[in-house]
């Protein structure tokens, strides 16, 4: 999802400081939680440096971590391949079924239905035949659950200044070369009008279903997949490569990007995917806040 409406908005004039005496309420409260945030992050993020520097793990260790958990590539090249195929099938059918192409909240809970549930059905079916626990695979054991959220949401602090900066940055950059761009399509879909249980919907998708199965693919699947074939820093480059790309938003490239490099170092630091899942919950649930503030 995009960082948030109060960056995504910003006056398209290179005077972009020039309107706050009319920003409406609800922007400045977004404003002042982004500061919130960022102090925050700020203080946490230096202590996560300085734990990690009192207590170092050397790469090739989490290289081999992350490498002993790659599935056979024959694995991986049946889901990405039959993943590649939905995706196809799922945009086909939409423009068969709603041939107008409007941003609406049917156009997240369809592809929720048609692309993302028969993605992890068929994921867990290939578990199956391969003999694989996913949560052995992934780290997942529910007695350290809380204390694995918990890091995540030290985690997901420390990370937020150096996101959110970026994302202001390259769409401040867009703005200069004459670029001009709106929101993603799930934003839009959140901000029409639809009854409360529709609304549900997508505020759960959008905060939860949606992180939970991007987490597994590039994280729990595809890290470890490229890491063992390419290399610690190689593998985490090109699935945070393929993971901005895939959200298919200009402004959102750079900040995804920089995100899903550090989902992948908390992942290989931790070894519990509940980590980044917790971490990008996070990020999508501020984003929605903020989204709906600037938007009151």
């Amino acid at each position: 999802m995009t960082i948030s409406w109060f960056l995504a908005e910003i006056s398209p004039r290179l005077d972009l400081f020039s309107e706050y005496d009319r920003l409406a309420p609800g922007m400045v409260v977004a404003g002042l939680l982004f500061l919130l945030l960022i102090c925050i992050g700020v203080a946490v993020g230096f202590g996560v440096v300085l734990y990690w520097i009192k207590r170092p793990v050397r790469v090739p260790e989490l290289t081999g971590r992350l490498a002993s958990r790659a599935l056979p590539w024959q694995v991986v090249s049946i889901f990405f391949g039959m993943a590649v195929s939905l995706y196809l099938l799922t945009s086909w059918s939409y423009r068969l079924l709603f041939p107008d192409g409007g941003i609406e909240a049917h156009t997240v809970i369809f592809q929720t239905l048609v692309l993302h549930v028969p993605a992890l059905l068929l994921l867990g079916l290939l578990f199956h035949i391969a003999g694989v626990q996913g949560k052995e695979l992934f780290g997942i054991h529910w007695k350290r659950a809380p204390a694995a959220l918990g890091l995540s949401g030290l985690y997901y602090l420390a990370a937020f200044p150096a996101v959110w900066f970026c994302g202001l940055f390259s769409q401040f950059l867009l703005k200069v070369i004459g670029c001009r761009f709106g929101l993603q399509d799930v934003s839009l879909a959140l901000l029409t009008p639809a009854s409360w249980p529709v609304q549900t919907v997508l505020f759960f998708i959008a905060i939860v279903a949606a992180p939970v199965f991007e987490e597994i693919v590039f994280r729990g699947i595809l890290l470890p997949f490229m890491v063992r074939r390419a290399g610690f820093w190689p593998g985490i480059l090109l699935s945070s490569l393929l993971f901005s790309g895939m959200h298919f938003h200009l402004p959102s490239v750079a900040p995804i990007f920089l995100l899903s490099i550090m989902l992948a170092l908390a992942y290989a630091r931790t070894q519990s995917l509940l980590v980044p899942i917790g971490m990008h919950i996070a990020f999508n649930g501020v984003s929605i806040l903020a989204l709906f503030l600037s938007a009151g």
